[in-house]
């Protein structure tokens, strides 16, 4: 049944007028409230009572009835039958009219709350009327039935609370999958998203987590992308804060494979940005509803996670937690997407708490969450009631990392091991290569491409550019042992095409000869090796409309990615012919000439062009220092020059003397505040990849543009 918290308020002044009060206290219920907890046994939702509360609040007795779903229109009776030590005092409480004491001379009247977004009835009676202790006995009735629909056992006014509560894990996958400042504001607080179309994000589950204490297991926040997106929203603050007071569970996350490049990554991002480590690990496409990209590479041995000895895994049994050897393993939730609804918990699963409650098996807890992106927990009236609901039930434990170190273990389970694959030529060559920056760049792109889904088409797309990798480990290798060098017949990328190598001691330049881009410019200085200019596909890979996806195309697959500087916009891929000289390379075709010459200060490009165009340069400049740390990229602008880079950091300066245009990332900050606007015309930047700055330059005829590092 749907029910509106807007309507709760007309809904109380209807009931104040029938004796009921508007707000009956201000301080919480407690477990120490609790007097008795009752089995699911009632043919109704809305009269089968679950649990009985009694409390003293000045001069005044509270009693609480919590069932299992009330409606907005009560459609039920209930009864409280109190056996004192001076007589026995009966309160009836109708679906219509007043709320009455039996016997009437006894003096008391009762004040009544229904409250249908908490599903709970409480009764405030003055407590010198009543003789203590008492025994206390409630029922409930459907409309005009004389026999009670559910009847609780007498219990003492005083008695002690009972033991048994209700353990329930929240966990969240897929929690932030961001990596341009659209998906980032739009993972953050999109509009029409999530599973039911309209506004949803993880800023609605953490201002929940905040509000009402409940904690919640965040599986694979702890990923370079992910947690620079969060830097970038301003949001890490709270993560920091919600993660300190235990509210938040950071495992670990091997977000791709092999698993153990892809932990050092997240370990590495964590502590960059000030995140503590865990003791828990989440391997993400452990659960059979994320399908595996494909057959593992050999290496990437079994499911379970060495050093760690909690990890949350796919388990057969999603009831309980179960033990490998020395590894806990805590189970993901099952896949239901509507968990939560704007009424709080949906039936099956406060139903399944209830069950948990009275399970013989001590073991038993109730594993909610799953695919945050398909999850109506991202829902904010959704998110605010459910988490509503759970804080308002003590009899409800949702488990924090201690406990789940602690809960009684349900059995063993052993995993099988992943399939194995031939040998990746890729992986093997990133093993080989030399520990630098360059190297840890191609690691993170490589994880990128090969990070699970099930989405056949991505699969194919991600392994058009997987070529990029050996273009990163032919710079790796030339940082190791930097020399001059112009060489139009290499192929690092392995796609059967040429591609031009400029080096000199200080730069190193990669150029395709379609379309004459220069895809990648590294710079060296005694620091060691730094990215200036990189194609998007380092980032990112599908960011067009899938409609428009070519795999069959190469570099070309993905028509919104930009591959690279001097990416005209017309005839980004068009042919050219190259020819290499002493420290400099030209190309020639389709009405315009590119020659492309180093220097000790940088790389120069002279155009010669039979008209007008315009052309791209996409600046990575140091794109760990955005990916692994708190980052505060800086533009300074003159009238020929553009210069980017992070504060304290190298810095890529563009000279020219043609008309130039240029922008960062950081432009967008000014649409994080806000939620996303499906009525705002954001600007083109906003749906490009982290750290991306563009430069675009229109000029005719000949022109000259300089790079240069700093």
């Amino acid at each position: 049944m749907r029910r509106f918290f807007s309507l709760l308020f007309l809904s109380c002044l209807l009931l104040t007028a029938l004796g009921c009060q508007p707000s009956i206290n201000r301080r919480a219920w407690a477990v120490t409230d609790l007097r008795l907890l009752d089995p699911l046994d009632a043919p109704s939702p809305s009269t089968d009572l679950l649990a009985v509360y009694v409390r003293s609040r000045g001069a005044d007795l509270e009693i609480r009835l919590d069932l299992l779903d009330l409606p907005l229109v009560p459609d039920y009776d209930l009864t409280l039958r109190l056996l004192t030590p001076t007589g026995e005092i009966t309160l009836l409480l109708p679906a219509k009219g007043r709320p009455s004491v039996i016997p009437a001379e006894s003096g008391l009247r009762a004040r009544l709350v229904r409250d249908p977004r908490l599903d709970t009835v409480t009764v405030r009676l003055n407590r010198l009327y009543i003789s203590q202790p008492f025994s206390l006995q409630a029922a409930a009735y459907l409309p005009g039935q004389t026999t009670p629909a559910d009847e609780t056992p007498l219990v003492r006014s005083d008695a002690l609370p009972p033991a048994p509560r209700a353990p329930a894990l929240i966990a969240f996958w897929d929690v932030y999958p961001a990596v341009t400042p659209a998906q980032a504001l739009r993972r953050w607080d999109g509009a029409h998203t999530g599973p039911n179309g309209g506004r949803h994000g993880l800023k609605h589950i953490l201002d929940s987590v905040e509000t009402y204490q409940r904690p919640v297991a965040l599986l694979d926040l702890k990923t370079p992308a992910s947690l620079a997106a969060l830097d970038f929203m301003s949001a890490l603050p709270q993560v920091k804060r919600l993660a300190a007071q235990g509210l938040l569970l950071l495992p670990e996350a091997a977000w791709s494979q092999p698993a153990d490049m892809a932990l050092e990554l997240s370990r590495d991002a964590a502590e960059g940005f000030g995140l503590p480590g865990s003791p828990f690990v989440y391997a993400s496409g452990s659960d059979p509803s994320i399908g595996l990209r494909r057959a593992q590479p050999v290496d990437s041995g079994q499911r379970l996670q060495p050093a760690y000895r909690y990890q949350f895994l796919s388990l057969p049994d999603a009831s309980r937690l179960a033990r490998s050897g020395m590894t806990r393993l805590v189970p993901l939730p099952t896949t239901e997407p509507a968990q939560a609804t704007s009424d709080g918990p949906s039936l099956e699963v406060r139903r399944a708490l209830v069950e948990a409650l009275f399970s013989p098996d001590e073991t038993d807890l109730v594993a909610l969450g799953g695919s945050l992106p398909d999850s109506t927990w991202g829902v904010p009236d959704m998110a605010d009631a459910t988490f509503a609901w759970l804080a308002g039930h003590p009899w409800v434990w949702v488990l924090d990392g201690y406990d789940l170190m602690t809960f009684p273990v349900g059995g063993e389970y052993n995993p099988p091991a992943l399939a194995v694959s031939g040998a990746d030529p890729w992986l093997e060559a990133l093993r080989r290569a030399p520990d630098n920056p360059i190297t840890q760049s191609a690691w993170q792109t490589y994880l990128t491409l090969h990070a699970p889904s099930d989405d056949a088409t991505l699969q194919s797309l991600r392994d058009a550019y997987a070529g990029q990798i050996g273009v990163l480990l032919a710079a790796a290798e030339w940082a190791e042992s930097p020399s001059s060098l112009a060489d139009c017949s290499r192929d690092p990328d392995l796609d059967g095409r040429s591609e031009c190598v400029l080096a000199n001691e200080r730069y190193f330049a990669v150029i395709e000869t379609n379309g004459a881009r220069l895809s990648h410019l590294f710079f060296l200085d005694k620091n060691g090796a730094h990215q200036l200019v990189a194609p998007a596909s380092q980032f990112a890979v599908g960011l067009s409309d899938p409609s428009e996806w070519r795999p069959e195309r190469g570099e070309a697959a993905d028509p919104r990615l930009v591959m690279g500087a001097f990416s005209d916009t017309t005839g980004m891929f068009d042919e050219f012919r190259a020819e290499s000289g002493e420290a400099e390379i030209r190309l020639t075709g389709a009405g315009r000439t590119k020659i492309f010459r180093l220097g000790e200060n940088g790389l120069g490009v002279r155009y010669q062009a039979d008209g007008p165009l315009s052309t791209l340069i996409p600046l990575a400049v140091e794109p760990r220092a955005f990916y692994f740390a708190p980052s505060n990229y800086l533009a300074d602008l003159s009238p020929s020059s553009w210069t980017w880079g992070p504060q304290g950091g190298i810095r890529a300066e563009v000279r020219t003397e043609a008309d130039l245009l240029a922008y960062g990332f950081t432009t967008l900050q000014v649409y994080m505040d806000s939620p996303e606007d499906p009525d705002l015309e954001y600007p083109a930047e906003h749906y490009f990849p982290f750290p991306f700055a563009l430069v675009t330059v229109h000029a005719e005829g000949e022109f000259a543009v300089w790079i240069e590092g700093k």
